[in-house]
This record gives C-alpha cells, structure tokens and sequence, in this order.
C-alpha cells in the first residue's frame, strides 16, 4: 500500500509503531529534581502564554510593552510576575487598581507548568531533549490555541502552521523516538487530520447550502485545489491527488484565471468514486489517498495565505477570480482543520484517529449535556481537539484498549 511504512511501523524503529508511552530503556532514571525544573520552566512559559492568549487575537505585540493591569494600565513589577505565587499572595487582586483578577490566569499557568512536567517524566529532556523541547511547544500552543477558540471562535495561524512545520523538523530530529512518529509517519499524520476535517468542512458547507456551488473562490490556491485533490486521490490515490492539485494551481497562474469545476459536482463525483473504490483501486487506497491529498492541498493553500496575509496587503485577483463570501454557513471552522495537523504531526494516523474519536465524543456530551441545561453559549470544537489530542498522546492504548473491549474485539 502507498502508505505502508507511514503507517504500519515507524521508518525508523524495528517494531510497530505503538501506543503506549515509554516505560523502560531509558539511559538514566527520571529524577523529581528533573520534574519540577521543567514544571517550574512551564509556570514562567504559561506566564507569557497569558500575554499571547490576551493579545494574538486582537493584533498586539506580544514582546512590547511589557506587562501591565488591563483595566487601570499600571506596569506590573518582578514580584507581580510570579507564576500562581502572586496571584494567591494578592488576593487575586491589582495592587494599583484593586480589580478583581481572573482566576484563568493562575490556572494556565498551573496547566503548562503540570505539562511541561508530566512531559519531562515521560520523556525526560536528559534522554530525549529534541522531542521533550517540542512536545513543550506542542503543549503550550496547544493552551493557547484553546483558549483564544474559547474566546475569540477562532485559531490564529500563526500558532498551527508554524508549529506544524516544526513539528516536522522535530520529527526528522528525534530519530528512532519508539513513541513518536518517524517524518514520514508524522507528515502522513498532519495531512490525514487536515484531509479529514477538510473534507468535513467543504462537505457540511455543501449541505448547509443545499447543494449551491460556493462563492469562496481563492486565487492561486486554495479550497479549488483541495476539493480536486480529494476527487483525484478518491480515484487513482495520493500521487494522483497531489499531481492534480498541483496542475490547477499552476494552470490558475499561468493563466490569471481561476479555473473550476463546481463544488457540488467534485463532490458528488468524489461520493461516486468511493463507492466504486472496492473495484478500483481499493477502499484503503482510495481513502487514504483522497484524504492525505486533500490535507496536504489544503495546508499548502493554508500557508501560501497565510504568508500573504503577513504583508498585510491586498490579496491578489485573478481578472476573472470570482468574489469571496465570507457569510456562507460553515459546518467547522478553517483552524480546526490546521489543528488537526498539528495534532497529526506528533501522534501519527493511530492515535490521531483516536483523539478525533475523543474530540467528537466529548464534544457531543458536553452540547448535550448544555442544551438540556438550556444554555445558549456556543463551545467550540478547538478544544476537544486539543483535549483528544492530549489524552491520545499520553492514554491513546489505553482508551483503544477500552474501546476495542467494548466492542467485543480483542
């Protein structure tokens, strides 16, 4: 199969690739001294994870100016900057102003520094530094990522696609880590979680809008080419998927144009194929091809925007690119779809299977469980994503283990 090695074992171990966290070999024991220096290294990271979480999403310098009270605007001193420590010795309240102070504060900083700790117990930065220092990044922005989307209903791109590509990076560094993905396991992952949720994306939107083609045309690249990327890969796999994405984006440059097929038809087409997949090329192929394509298509489509959209100027126009809408009915938000990537990037296609089963269940119970308490809040999926991810990464044999009893398997 064209994934086999992606999948089935890590490129570079001599055992398949498995879900349960390290216990043994390690070069050293793991000392408590170790714990608690990452934790205490987490409470000043959670620190400045507040700035970003306060200031990302409204388009504030998040080095300048330094630390201040929001409501009175009196710089805060050193002692005023101690993770949790402050905020309990001040009552959880400004020195200056004496406005009451959110808890939330104390507690993201308690929850990167128990990260950041649990992190070092598992894989100790003594024996594994590369993948200890980014799974430290994965878990910070992870945190913030959830609770800007618990905000603000959005994920900034400049936490996911940033930390996608280092996660990859990582991945080529860290070598035979037995419990992370190989690169070849870990790109595989990212572009599976983009596919999937992609493909939930355009799909949802399609029905939301009754089967109406979409206005929300992107030139050179963008939705266009993911939506061919998934009907070719359906058909003929991922190489296929991949050449046919790249064609259209090239043949949108070279003639100013953005040239399309309506949305409704790719995926009506796209249906087709996969149910005629058994006779083709295979149920597997077909799947695994036409979503690892379509994810792949759409980061690349992602990052070319989102490099643009750093410039600050006015997004380029095809002389026939059709208008964007940005009012048409989404069925899931854009950033969850670049979160799964970064999810994919350090648990590989296993367990990020498992922590989307986790994301969607616990999501479902929690809407359930609010709309029969009669509230009209709306939670976004951004963080059960972050949570299935989490709880697949450190539990993920454990909870297939369980799922797979349930079901009489095993």
């Amino acid at each position: 199969m064209f994934y086999e090695n992606a999948t089935r074992k890590d490129s570079h171990a001599d055992q398949p690739y498995r879900f349960a966290l390290p216990a043994s070999g390690r070069s050293r024991p793991v000392t408590v001294a170790t714990v608690l220096l990452a934790a205490l290294l987490g409470s000043l990271i959670g620190s400045f994870s507040n700035v970003v979480i306060y200031r990302l999403p409204v388009g504030r310098s998040i080095v300048h100016p330094g630390s201040s009270c929001p409501h009175c605007g009196r710089r805060l001193g050193p002692l005023e900057l101690v993770p949790i420590v402050s905020w309990a010795v001040q009552g959880a309240r400004c020195r200056g102003c004496g406005v009451r102070i959110s808890a939330r504060y104390p507690a993201v900083e308690a929850l990167v520094a128990a990260g950041f700790g649990l992190l070092a117990w598992v894989w100790s930065p003594l024996d594994s530094p590369v993948a200890f220092a980014f799974l430290a990044v994965w878990w910070t922005l992870l945190v913030i990522a959830t609770f800007i989307d618990l905000d603000h209903h959005e994920i900034p791109d400049a936490l996911t696609l940033p930390g996608t590509a280092l996660g990859l990076a990582a991945a080529a560094l860290w070598g035979a880590e037995p419990d992370l993905p190989s690169l070849s396991g870990a790109a595989f992952g990212a572009a599976l979680g983009a596919g999937l949720l992609t493909v939930v994306n355009r799909l949802g939107a399609l029905v939301l809008r009754r089967l109406r083609d979409t206005s929300e045309r992107l030139w050179p690249i963008g939705f266009d080419q993911a939506n061919l990327a998934a009907l070719a890969g359906v058909l003929g796999g991922l190489a296929v998927g991949l050449a046919l994405a790249t064609v259209s984006a090239l043949a949108n440059l070279a003639t100013r144009r953005t040239l399309r097929l309506p949305e409704g038809i790719v995926w009506l087409a796209w249906l087709a194929g996969l149910a005629l997949s058994p006779w083709t090329i295979g149920v597997v192929d077909a799947v695994g091809g036409s979503l690892v394509a379509c994810g792949a298509a759409a980061l690349a489509g992602a990052t070319v925007w989102w490099i643009h959209d750093l410039h600050r100027s006015k997004p380029p126009e095809a002389p026939a690119a059709a208008a964007d809408d940005s009012d048409e009915p989404v069925a899931m938000g854009f950033g969850d779809v670049k979160l799964a990537a970064l999810l994919g990037v350090v648990l590989g296609w296993e367990r990020l299977l498992v922590g989307l089963f986790v994301a969607v269940l616990t999501g479902a119970i929690v809407g359930v469980a609010q709309r029969l308490a009669g509230g009209t809040r709306i939670v976004p999926f951004g963080p059960f994503l972050a949570l299935g991810g989490v709880l697949a990464l450190f539990v993920g044999d454990a909870l297939l283990a369980a799922y797979l009893a349930a079901l009489g398997v095993g």
